[in-house]
């Protein structure tokens, strides 16, 4: 399944199986059939993002309040994807 380059990221997340560490809230979004060497690595402040073009490969927040300073750093326009209305 290639997801669309028009997807937003959060649209891309609802598509992709989550696993949620019980013991540390860590949180694991991984696509489930997407291959290949990255052609981007965003790490941020509890956060690592990794991309094959517009599509998210992966996503691990390490820290359940990382995507909120996701949403709010600068680093998001520099993003392949866009975060959404």
């Amino acid at each position: 399944m290639a997801v669309s380059e028009s997807l937003t990221l959060p649209d891309q997340l609802r598509s992709m199986p989550q696993s949620v560490d019980p013991d540390t809230g860590s949180i694991l979004f991984r696509h489930p059939t997407l291959q290949g060497i990255l052609d981007l690595l965003v790490e941020g402040d509890g956060y690592i993002m990794e991309f094959i073009g517009p599509t998210l490969l992966c996503l691990d927040i390490v820290e359940p309040e990382a995507l909120g300073r996701l949403l709010a750093e600068p680093i998001k326009q520099q993003l392949p994807v866009g975060l959404g209305p």
